[in-house]
């Protein structure tokens, strides 16, 4: 018998609109990387870097866990309210943490331009907007606007950067392009018929706990998969290697990008699997995501040692050419990291956002360990770090998803 979770998903167009969308979304990324890294250069791109590694930190650390519990919630046969107040106050937090991050560290890492300041407070506050409005769509399975919507903001941010360059602006104008982008959400109206929906309901009991796990799971693999520029730069490296190790790790890490905005679709099915108690199912899943991370992470090694410098030479320019070991270790992570996103579904689905957590931890708790007793220069350090932090998480995930018997229960 076919497996339901893949039934639904090709039988759906709306995975096709997802999938090409979330294509055409990685494109505009690179694109903008490219086009706005080669007019500024290694060492005034250096501070866009930051800003884009704590959006990307702060987007699949905090907002992604309140999108996909949202489309998880909007799926069960009894949906509990919103629990607004909690979203609030997370993304509040965040936003107040990485504004008081970058005031900081404003000296060392943004030229001690004060400007940049405004521009994380409004990053993280719009896209916690943008998570929760995408949340929505895909929890009501409007995957169609979802997928514009995911197109539009990086098409929009890639736009607004072409002209702001043909205009002579530098640096902290452009980090203004990484907030526009969010608003294009609203377009699509989100929250249209939600408050007659949620009058009835009751209020959904363990919203905070599922979120803290989720949160604190996310915390440890962004940690591992984004920080990384942060960490050479803490090492002593000069802008110049701080931007080539962030292209590298970028580019690379293409496929987990991809990645990123396909789980919302993944949600739904995985949720009724769970909630109808197909045990055998999920574990012949859960099995072949194991083995299919193992053998794609060792081609991804192989791969990125062959061709990865003379990729990213290609893509971005001579001066941010890697070495071969850095972007090997690169491709390899990042294939294990996207697979792991993936099989961390049916965790999340069963509310085990505790042993999501305590396997992602441990392997940053390894990557950290990694980085201290390493001898490398920074780059491969915190390269070599990455990869034994994603394999022991990798091993860890999988690990418990199959040791998991039955769905946790939902109280509304």
């Amino acid at each position: 018998m076919t497996d339901p979770v893949s039934r639904s998903l090709r039988l759906d167009s709306g995975t096709t609109y997802m999938l090409v969308a979330t294509v055409l979304a990685a494109v505009a990324a690179y694109l903008f990387q490219l086009v706005v890294g080669r007019a500024l250069g290694p060492t005034d791109f250096a501070p866009l870097t930051v800003l884009w590694t704590v959006q990307f930190l702060v987007s699949t650390t905090v907002l992604m866990p309140m999108e996909q519990l949202t489309v998880r919630r909007l799926n069960l046969d009894a949906p509990g309210a919103p629990p607004w107040r909690l979203y609030l106050s997370v993304v509040a937090a965040a936003a107040l943490g990485a504004t008081v991050f970058t005031a900081a560290t404003l000296d060392r890492l943004f030229g001690g331009e004060a400007a940049y300041l405004p521009v994380v407070a409004a990053l993280v506050l719009l896209y916690g907007g943008y998570a929760l409005g995408r949340g929505y769509l895909a929890g009501r399975r409007r995957f169609k606007e979802y997928a514009l919507c995911t197109f539009s903001e990086s098409g929009l941010r890639l736009a607004l950067a072409g002209v702001l360059l043909a205009m002579g602006v530098g640096a902290l104008g452009l980090g203004w392009t990484l907030v526009t982008g969010s608003l294009v959400v609203w377009l699509w109206r989100p929250l249209s018929g939600e408050r007659r929906r949620a009058a009835g309901a009751t209020r959904e009991v363990g919203a905070a706990a599922a979120l803290a796990g989720f949160v604190a799971a996310n915390a440890a693999a962004q940690s591992i998969v984004a920080a990384g520029p942060l960490v050479v730069a803490a090492l002593g490296a000069g802008p110049a290697e701080v931007s080539v190790f962030f292209q590298t790790f970028l580019l690379l890490r293409a496929p987990l990008t991809v990645a990123y905005n396909l789980v919302s679709r993944i949600m739904p099915p995985v949720t009724r699997l769970v909630e109808q108690g197909e045990t055998t199912r999920i574990r012949r899943l859960v099995a072949g995501i194991g083995a299919a991370g193992a053998a794609l992470a060792a081609a991804g090694f192989a791969a990125g040692y062959a061709v990865g410098p003379a990729l990213v030479q290609l893509l971005l320019g001579a001066e941010y050419r890697p070495g071969a070991l850095l972007a090997a270790l690169a491709a390899s992570g990042a294939i294990l990291a996207t697979v792991a996103l993936f099989a961390q579904q049916m965790l999340i689905a069963m509310r085990a956002t505790g042993r999501l957590a305590a396997a992602w931890l441990a392997g940053l708790a390894a990557a950290a360990l990694s980085v201290a007793i390493g001898q490398a220069a920074p780059s491969l350090r915190v390269g070599w770090a990455f990869l034994i932090g994603e394999v022991l998480a990798f091993t860890l995930l999988v690990s418990a998803a199959l040791a998991r018997r039955r769905p946790r229960a939902d109280s509304s």
